[in-house]
C-alpha cells in the first residue's frame, strides 16, 4: 500500500451518498465533474483530479472527501480516502507512490462547496501513463566555419516514452554562455525540429555547441539524457575553391638585366661567375630582358653578346621570357626594317641557339612615357613585328604583350592608351601589362593602383577585349630628398641611411604585393629587377642580389620571393580565400590592416596558401607584438603541409616551419611572427 495508507481505517470505506437540502430552480442538476489524470515513473505516481464547476454553481475549494482505488489488471490495488484535499485554480494533486503503467485509477469525491444549498459525488477514472522523457536526439552544425558567416544549428529532441507529450525550453550554449533559446512542445513518442538560425561565432576557435531541453511540463522521468554537443571548428579565413580567381596563373619572376656580361656594368675579376647559381636557385616562373637596337650596332659587341648570353642565363632557368624592345625612339619613323631586325634576332635566339622559353615580346618600354611615340606609330610596330613572327613561323610561340603602361605620362594615362588599343590593335594582342611603384611609407598608393588596373582590365573593357594582364614591373621605393646626385637612381634610402633595396620592409611590402595581386586575378607579375648591373650609365638599385664587388649578396626580398616562386607553379589556378569584401577590392574603399593571404591549385591537387599580416607592414625589425595566429578551414582534412616562413628569425631568410597536419574538419592553425610572410603548402620545401 501507498504511502497514505496510514489514514484512518474510520473512512476506509466506500464515500456515503451525499444528500443536502433541496436545489434552487437557478442551480443547474449537476454542478461539478471530475477529469483524473495520473502519470507515472521511476519517482512514483501522480493523480491530478481536476473539477469543473458549472455555471451558477459555487466553486468549491476542497474536495470535503476523495477515494482513490487503484488495480492493475486483475488485481486489486490500494485504497486512498482522504478529507479536505484542497483545491488549487480547480485541481488537486495526490502522490500515489509506486504505481506500474496501466494500473487503473477509479476516483470518487464528495464535494461540498460551503453553500449550503447542496453536495454533489463525482466520480472519473484513469489510466496510468508514463511521464515523458524527453531527450536531444541529435545536434547539427556545420564543421567549419568562418567568424564572420553566422551557422545555423538544428537540434532534434524527442519525447521516448510514448504515453504523454510534454512542452520545455530548449537552450543553445557555448559553455558558460547561453547563445539562443526556443520552446518546444513535443508529441508523445514524436519529435520535433528546433532550428537556431544565424548563430554568430565570431571567435576563431574551435567551439563545442550544446542543445539542452529543460523545464519540461509535465515533469520528466529522466534527466540524464537532456543535453547532446557538436563541434564547429570557426576560422578566420577559408578556402573557397568554388570562387575560382584565375583559371591559369602565367607566372611570377623579375627584371633580368641584359647588359650584366658587358663592359657597362663594371665587375670584379672572377665574380660574374658567381651570379648564375644564385639566379638559377631564385627559380624565377617569367624572366623579362631588354632588346635595345643600339646594341646590335658596331659600336657596342659587348651588349649583344650579354643580351645573348642573359637569353641563355634566364632560359636554362626555365622561365618563360619576355623580350621587350626597350626603345622605339628610332624604330617608330621606319617600323618594318626595325621590327625586320628584331625579329631575327628572335628567331635566332629561338631557332638557332634553342632558347625556346621565348613566349613574349613587348614593343616599348611605358609607351605612355614616351613623349615622341605616338599612338599609330604604336600600332604599326606592334603590327610590322606580328607579320614578321608570322612569316618566321613564331608568332605561335611567342605572343604579343602590349600596354606596359604606367597610370599617367605625358604621353597619356593608361585609360587612354587601353581605349586605343582595344579600339585598334585587339587582333594581334595577346595579353596586357602595367608597370607600379610605391613609396614604402605609402602601402595605400600600391592597393590603389592595383585595384584601379583591376578595374580597368577587368570591368572597364568590354568582356571580348578582356586579356591576360601582367604586372611586369613593380617596386617599392624609398626617400630621394637629400640623395648625393650618384644616387638618384637607387631606389631611395630606408630611414635616410640604408639603401630601400637591403631592408626587410621593402620585401614584406613586396611579397604583400604579389599576395594582394592574386588576390585581384592577374596573371603574373615581374619584379624590377634581379641584379646589380648598369643598364646605360646608371645603377637601378631595385635589385634582390646585390653588387658583384660585395659577392652578390642576397638580399631578404630574394628570399622572400623565392619562397613564392617555389611553392607555385605557372598553369596553376588562383582560388577565393574568404572572407573577400569591398575593401579588398574597390577602388576607393580603404582596406584595413589585416592578414592577407591567396591560395593556389595545382592540376595533380598541390595547393599552396601564401600570405603575410598587412600590420607588419611598417616593421624592418623584429616585432614586438605577438605571432600573428592563423586558421584556415577548407582545406583537405587530415592532410600534412609543409609551413616555410620569410623572415621568421627577422633576418630576411626564409625557414622551414614545419609540417601543419588539419584536423578532420580540414583546419590547420599555425603562428607567424607579424614581421613575416609564409607559405602552406604540400610540394616538398627545402
Amino acid at each position: 500500500m501507498g504511502p497514505l495508507r496510514g489514514i484512518a481505517a474510520a473512512v476506509a470505506v466506500a464515500l456515503i451518498g451525499a444528500t443536502g437540502s433541496a436545489a434552487r430552480a437557478d442551480v443547474p442538476d449537476t454542478c461539478y465533474s471530475l477529469d483524473s489524470s495520473v502519470l507515472t515513473g521511476p519517482a512514483g505516481a501522480d493523480l491530478t483530479v481536476r473539477v469543473a464547476t458549472a455555471s451558477g454553481c459555487a466553486v468549491p475549494n476542497e474536495l470535503k472527501k476523495l477515494q482513490v482505488k487503484t488495480s492493475t489488471g486483475s488485481d486489486r490495488g490500494d485504497v486512498w480516502n482522504l478529507k479536505n484535499v484542497p483545491l488549487v485554480s480547480g485541481a488537486a494533486n495526490v502522490e500515489l507512490g509506486n504505481l506500474p503503467q496501466g494500473s487503473r485509477i477509479e476516483v470518487d469525491a464528495l464535494i461540498d462547496p460551503g453553500d449550503g444549498v447542496r453536495t454533489e459525488v463525482a466520480r472519473s477514472e484513469a489510466i496510468a501513463l508514463l511521464r515523458p522523457d524527453l531527450t536531444v536526439a541529435s545536434v547539427v552544425a556545420p564543421p567549419q566555419t568562418l567568424s564572420v558567416r553566422p551557422v545555423d544549428v538544428r537540434a532534434e529532441i524527442a519525447e521516448q516514452n510514448g504515453d504523454v507529450g510534454a512542452t520545455a525550453t530548449a537552450t543553445l550554449s557555448w559553455g558558460p554562455s547561453v547563445l539562443a533559446t526556443q520552446q518546444v512542445v513535443v508529441a508523445p513518442g514524436g519529435r520535433t525540429t528546433v532550428v537556431f538560425a544565424g548563430v554568430a561565432l565570431a571567435t576563431p576557435v574551435e567551439v563545442e555547441l550544446t542543445v539542452r531541453v529543460g523545464n519540461a511540463a509535465p515533469a520528466e522521468t529522466d534527466l540524464t539524457n537532456n543535453e547532446r554537443s557538436a563541434k564547429v571548428d570557426v576560422t578566420e579565413h577559408e578556402l573557397a575553391r568554388s570562387r575560382l580567381v584565375l583559371d591559369h596563373l602565367g607566372g611570377y619572376g623579375t627584371q633580368f638585366n641584359h647588359h650584366v656580361f658587358a663592359r657597362i656594368t663594371p665587375a670584379p675579376p672572377g665574380t660574374i661567375g658567381g651570379l648564375e647559381p644564385k639566379v638559377d636557385a631564385l627559380e624565377p616562373q617569367i624572366v623579362r630582358i631588354f632588346f635595345n637596337d643600339r646594341d646590335e650596332s658596331a659600336l657596342f659587341p659587348d651588349r649583344l653578346a650579354s643580351f645573348i648570353d642573359v637569353v641563355r642565363m634566364a632560359n636554362e632557368t626555365g622561365a618563360k621570357i619576355n623580350i621587350t624592345y626597350q626603345t622605339a625612339v628610332r624604330a617608330r619613323l621606319n617600323p618594318g626594317p626595325f621590327m625586320t631586325q628584331f625579329a631575327a634576332v628572335l628567331e635566332d635566339l629561338v631557332k638557332n641557339r634553342g632558347y625556346t622559353n621565348i613566349r613574349w615580346v613587348t614593343i616599348q618600354n611605358e609607351p605612355n612615357s614616351a613623349p615622341n611615340l605616338t599612338m599609330d606609330q604604336y600600332q604599326a610596330l606592334n603590327r610590322a613585328l606580328h607579320t614578321e613572327l608570322v612569316e618566321r613561323g613564331l608568332r605561335s610561340q611567342i605572343g604579343l604583350m602590349v600596354g606596359d603602361l604606367v597610370e599617367s605620362a605625358v604621353n597619356g594615362t593608361h585609360r587612354t592608351w587601353m581605349t586605343y588599343i582595344t579600339t585598334h590593335m585587339l587582333d594581334i594582342v595577346d595579353a596586357y601589362s602595367e608597370h607600379i611603384y610605391w613609396q614604402y611609407w605609402d602601402a595605400s598608393r600600391m592597393e590603389f593602383r592595383l585595384r584601379d588596373v583591376r578595374k580597368l582590365m577587368f570591368e572597364e573593357l568590354p568582356p571580348e577585349a578582356r586579356r591576360p594582364v601582367y604586372l611586369i614591373e613593380y617596386g617599392v621605393r624609398g626617400h630621394r630628398l637629400n640623395m648625393p646626385r650618384v644616387l638618384d637612381s637607387l631606389g631611395g634610402l630606408w630611414e635616410n641611411s640604408t639603401q630601400i633595396v637591403r631592408t626587410n620592409i621593402a620585401a614584406f611590402h613586396q611579397l604583400w604585393f604579389n599576395v594582394a595581386a592574386a588576390q585581384l586575378g592577374f596573371a603574373g607579375t615581374a619584379k624590377w629587377d634581379s641584379f646589380w648591373g648598369r643598364y646605360d650609365n646608371t645603377v637601378q638599385a631595385f635589385y634582390m642580389i646585390g653588387p658583384a664587388e660585395e659577392g652578390w649578396p642576397l638580399f631578404p626580398t630574394y628570399h622572400a620571393l623565392r619562397l613564392l616562386f617555389q611553392t607555385t607553379a605557372p598553369g596553376w589556378q588562383i582560388v577565393g580565400v574568404d572572407p573577400f569584401g569591398d575593401d579588398d577590392w574597390q577602388v576607393g574603399v580603404a582596406d584595413q590592416s589585416e592578414k592577407e593571404i591567396t591560395a593556389y591549385a595545382g592540376p595533380n591537387g598541390e595547393l599552396t596558401l601564401i600570405g603575410l599580416d598587412s600590420h607588419g607592414r611598417d616593421l624592418n625589425a623584429a616585432a614586438t607584438e605577438a605571432p600573428a595566429t592563423y586558421s584556415l578551414g577548407g582545406l583537405p582534412p587530415a592532410t600534412t603541409f609543409n609551413l616555410a616562413i620569410w623572415n621568421a628569425a627577422a633576418n630576411g631568410e626564409n625557414a622551414i616551419g614545419g609540417t601543419v597536419t588539419t584536423n578532420a574538419a580540414g583546419v590547420a592553425r599555425f603562428t607567424v611572427p607579424l614581421h613575416g610572410g609564409f607559405a602552406l603548402t604540400t610540394v616538398p620545401v627545402a
